[in-house]
């Protein structure tokens, strides 16, 4: 259900997504389009003024040349430098996010997730601004809002040459991994944390990403974006590789794995293949996912790549 939904959100928003008049950029020519909440954004002109509530966000808008129309953002852009010195409106759940310093910058626009911000869509309109709620659970997600970011705020050539390139190498990584039957693909177990010992799955953009760099998520199976996972069934699937953002480093060296009961006996700690990744990259559904993609890649097949 989750995906076919998702899979609806950007048909919507490729379909119905609509630029009232093929301008130069920087005209005053009105701009309308539907979000992911299927509401209906209008602005007079392309935005100038945007606060972004989602570090992927910001580095979507920034990748389509909008980074200088960004004045606000959360405690959580850190990429690219550029957005460390915007003025910051909170962090990224609802809770931490300031609406009083949002209001403050005089957004024409506010883009947001659904599930992390829609909550906020309410008290955002009652203070006149406009919400926008943008999916980014997919890579055809990441793809149409960056095209749609670059018609509404910045440069839809750009972003169009961008899209282009990362659907290039995108496809190359999968190219050099086709013949490659999926019951010989390594298998990767993805911790996301060990107190208690978490998962990502199939639904999340790391579980994405570990299938199309050629693996096999050893908890493809699981209907939780984030499941939590017992040690006796991860042993009987016994991955080739342990995964995890270096965020989470301190609790997945070797040394430390031995110490844990019975994980000596997984062929990954056995064989010392356990791999530490940025996790801004891997994680963040923004235009860096296709490094994340050829980093695990490399990692996998050393000889391939």
């Amino acid at each position: 259900m989750k995906r076919a939904r998702a899979l609806s959100l950007v048909v919507a928003l490729a379909v119905v997504t609509t630029v009232m008049a093929q301008t130069p950029p920087g005209s005053s020519a009105a701009v309308s389009f539907t979000d992911a909440r299927g509401a209906l954004i209008s602005l007079p002109a392309k935005a100038t003024r945007i606060v972004s509530l989602s570090p992927e966000l910001t580095e979507i808008l920034y990748a389509v040349g909008a980074g200088r129309n960004v004045v606000g953002n959360t405690t959580y852009c850190n990429f690219p430098a550029d957005a460390l010195t915007v003025p910051k409106i909170g962090g990224f759940s609802a809770k931490t996010i300031s609406l009083e310093s949002i209001i403050a910058l005089r957004p024409d626009l506010v883009v947001g997730n659904v599930s992390a911000h829609g909550g906020l869509a309410p008290e955002l309109e009652r203070a006149g601004l406009r919400f926008a709620a943008l999916p980014t659970t997919s890579f055809e997600d990441v793809y149409a809002t960056l095209e749609l970011m670059g018609r509404v705020a910045g440069d839809r050539a750009t972003a169009t040459a961008l899209i282009a390139s990362m659907r290039a190498r995108v496809e190359a990584v999968r190219e050099r991994t086709a013949a490659i039957p999926y019951a010989k693909r390594p298998m990767i177990f993805w911790e996301t944390w060990d107190e208690p010992l978490m998962s990502a799955g199939p639904g999340t953009f790391t579980g994405q990403i570990m299938e199309a760099a050629g693996g096999r998520n050893c908890f493809a199976d699981s209907t939780a974006d984030w499941p939590v996972v017992s040690f006796e069934v991860l042993l009987a699937r016994n991955p080739d590789w342990i995964m995890a953002a270096e965020s989470h480093g301190e609790a997945l060296t070797l040394e430390r794995l031995a110490r844990r009961p019975g994980w000596s006996a997984l062929k990954a700690v056995k064989d010392g293949k356990v791999v530490l990744l940025d996790g801004d990259i891997v994680a963040r559904a923004g235009p860096r996912f296709v490094e994340a993609l050829e980093m695990m890649a490399k990692v996998l097949y050393p000889t391939l790549f």
